[in-house]
């Protein structure tokens, strides 16, 4: 089940660790990639340092970011006193198209800059921020793709466990789901999960205010979160269920029943959401067999409108894929990450 060969549904591109997340690269046919560096908890106590990628999705072809920093760039993003990573251990991000910086004398490059935000799993959870200049914009000649970091934020309690991240505005503004406590044992989360009760909830984070955590927010495994305009929506991934904020208020949309599964993490294309779903809550734990190299579980890829009507659905299984974890549509094909694999796999639908 775990070699790099099509059964005929999906195309893969394999040689990966754990492609997580994407985010869609304004004004460019391609996407920015996490690969995870695993849950510890789902994967027998261990982790592996991460890297963030970008896939070409003209030519399918994956290359990884160079990482500069700029520590001393007094541009404004994060907390000031948040010194830059020793370790990387990435997992949730999203990319704002445009950034607010502050400083004197700034080169106009930097208005061509847009945001990229990462969850780092550190000793002590952070939310990185790098800059992402556009392709046209060249600092050397080396053909590799660099991402400037430029700040970050900690987490505000030692048990923080980030899943996932949205950036709110171009000042580095953003909520993140706090999937659970990080000191929880498997045990502890099994038992809240199978019960559906609440393991986390959604910080809100701003550089005047910090760290807050949004009212009524609280779920079982928040996990995968977005903005479309005004409106907040997070994946409840136990609750089988999606959680949509506006206006101070909190509606829930069931997408799965009991135990059969929910959307990991959600994606806007335009104005739709895309949604990863894996269709099974108990057969996730079969994938903590560290010697698995994709958990092949059977997973869903829907679509759905900013109410989250549902538009469009595709159901797979055993397809040498699964642990679907986000999911991108072109209107050609559909890009699919995962959690816990070495492939992407990509759809063309009929």
């Amino acid at each position: 089940m775990d070699a790099c060969q099509s059964k005929g549904v999906l195309e893969l591109i394999c040689g990966l660790q754990n492609p997580e997340d994407f985010a869609k690269i304004p004004d460019e046919n391609a996407l920015v990639v996490s690969q995870f560096a695993g849950l510890a908890a789902l994967n027998e106590g261990n982790t592996f340092e991460g890297k963030i990628s970008k896939l070409n999705l003209e030519t399918n072809q994956i290359s990884d970011y160079e990482i500069v920093f700029v520590a001393e760039n007094a541009l404004g993003i994060g907390q000031t006193s948040c010194p830059p990573y020793q370790e990387f251990y990435p997992h949730g991000i999203d990319l704002f198209e445009g950034v607010q910086l502050s400083g004197e004398n700034l080169s106009p490059f930097l208005e061509e800059a847009n945001l990229l935000a990462v969850v780092n799993h550190t000793s002590i959870d952070r939310i990185e921020f790098f800059l992402l200049f556009p392709e046209y914009v060249t600092f050397s000649d080396s053909n590799q793709d660099t991402l400037f970091w430029v700040g970050c934020v900690e987490g505000p309690e030692s048990n923080t466990y980030f899943n996932d991240v949205v950036i709110a505005d171009g000042n580095g503004s953003f909520y993140a789901t706090h999937q659970y406590d990080k000191d929880m044992s498997l045990t502890e989360l099994t038992f809240l999960n199978v019960f559906r009760l609440d393991t986390g909830f959604v910080y809100q984070w701003t550089p005047a205010t910090g760290f807050a955590k949004l009212e009524d927010s609280g779920g079982s495994w928040p996990n995968g979160i977005e903005m479309l305009g005004q409106n907040l929506y997070v994946s409840y991934r136990m609750n089988g269920s999606i959680g949509v904020f506006k206006d101070g208020n909190r509606e829930d949309y069931k997408l799965r029943n009991y135990l059969g599964g929910g959307a990991d993490n959600l994606l806007v294309v335009g104005d739709e959401i895309w949604a990863a779903l894996q269709n099974t809550d108990l057969g996730g734990f079969y994938c903590i067999n560290e010697e698995l190299v994709q958990c092949p579980t059977p997973f869903s890829v829907q679509r759905h409108t900013k109410d989250l009507d549902l538009i469009e659905r595709h159901d797979f299984k055993d397809v040498a894929f699964g642990g679907a974890s986000v999911a991108y549509g072109d209107g050609k094909k559909i890009y699919i990450g995962a959690y816990k694999a070495d492939r992407i796999a990509i759809y063309q639908p009929e």
